[in-house]
């Protein structure tokens, strides 16, 4: 069973705070969104909150137009 070590603040699906502590029972929506692990003091089973145990996807960056070359045109007071 998932036991927190500290108090965590959470929102559910409707926007609604929740506050569980380590003498509460948290259910499974909750422990989906404390991805903390320093937050449990014996963390859920992975089948429970399985997206935590996949790494993480990697944003791919956006790379900027590449520049023209500088023109070689004479620069005042060559």
């Amino acid at each position: 069973m998932a036991k927190l070590r500290t108090y965590v603040h959470v929102k559910d699906d409707k926007g609604q705070d929740h506050a569980f502590g380590p003498d509460d029972v948290v259910p499974e929506w909750a422990q989906a969104l404390i991805t903390n692990p320093k937050a449990w003091a014996e963390a859920p089973e992975a089948q429970t909150v399985s997206r935590l145990t996949e790494p993480p996807k990697k944003a791919t960056a956006k790379r900027a137009p590449a520049r023209k070359a500088a023109s070689r045109a004479p620069v005042h007071g060559d």
